[in-house]
């Protein structure tokens, strides 16, 4: 009976935190991995759960790698499927998804908050710049919307890529949690007409594939400006070229480098503005965030 009643005051007091305010905090949540992406509906579930007013808007399709591109058509008709009160599938990239949230279904209600995530593999190095996680994310932020992108890494071996990354599919679940904690966390103080986030900037954040007692803490790094492309293309007799994976793709990186740091089990935070990097704010988010529960969760 004692543990129910404990039980019960925990649940009550997170709730507290999604209805401090006047009304629930309004939460968005793209990606690219799809709407059906178990990153993103789980994350939905969770945030719901707990009082937040949460929509999700992501692409019909995975759009994993196709960076910051838009559909623009005038007067096309998309094809937009509703499957559920606040939750939309819609036939294009993460930038569309976006557009059609903030400039659509949302457009008298905007989010206090975009979440694109939780990604299924890291958004890293070479992987940031064509991330269409990370660019809907930056996209929110030139709109002026505060924005954190959440990606899940990869333990790099042959090994793992050939059974399909099971250690990010096991410890994805996790990520998520860290997610809702860190919104937890940043909705202790809010209140509606406040910015979340400092003004004109977004997190970027990767979460190792470990579990909790093997994560080291949290490192902030600039995204690598000079990262090693993951691939090269090799022209073949008949005028065609073929792409091929570069062979040191799977030699885990500890370079001090956001993927060196992820590598070696830190969650990263890489502070963006719609520019991808804003590292002249990091005080601020440590400010906001250097709390334990965030450092060793």
């Amino acid at each position: 009976m004692k543990k129910q009643l404990i039980t019960a005051a925990l649940l009550a007091s997170t709730a507290l935190v999604a209805q401090a305010a006047d009304r629930p905090m309004r939460i968005l949540i793209v990606n690219d991995d799809g709407c059906e992406s178990y990153g993103t509906t789980s994350l939905q579930t969770k945030l719901a759960a707990k009082g937040y007013d949460v929509w999700l808007v992501a692409p019909a399709t995975n759009q994993s790698g196709i960076g910051s591109a838009i559909t623009f058509k005038p007067n096309k008709i998309f094809d937009v499927k509703k499957i559920s009160d606040k939750q939309y599938c819609f036939p294009g990239t993460p930038a569309d998804s976006l557009d059609f949230a903030v400039l659509g279904v949302m457009q008298d209600t905007p989010p206090d908050l975009v979440i694109s995530g939780v990604n299924d593999g890291p958004n890293t190095g070479v992987a940031q710049l064509n991330s269409g996680t990370v660019s809907a994310a930056a996209r929110a932020v030139r709109y002026g919307y505060p924005a954190i992108a959440a990606s899940i890494g990869y333990v790099l071996t042959e090994k793992e890529m050939k059974a399909g990354w099971p250690s990010t599919k096991l410890y994805w679940p996790q990520a998520v949690d860290y997610v809702v904690q860190v919104v937890d966390e940043l909705g202790k103080s809010w209140q509606p007409g406040q910015s979340l986030l400092p003004k004109d900037s977004g997190l970027s954040i990767n979460y190792p594939p470990l579990a909790k007692d093997k994560i080291a803490g949290v490192k902030y790094v600039i995204n690598e400006q000079h990262p090693k492309a993951q691939h090269h293309y090799q022209l073949l007799p008949d005028g065609k070229a073929q792409q091929i994976m570069n062979k040191d793709v799977l030699t885990p990186s500890q370079a001090d480098t956001d993927t060196g740091w992820l590598n070696k089990g830190y969650i990263t935070y890489t502070v963006i503005d719609g520019d991808w990097n804003a590292p002249q704010l990091e005080s601020e988010y440590q400010a906001l965030l250097n709390k334990p529960e965030l450092q060793h969760p």
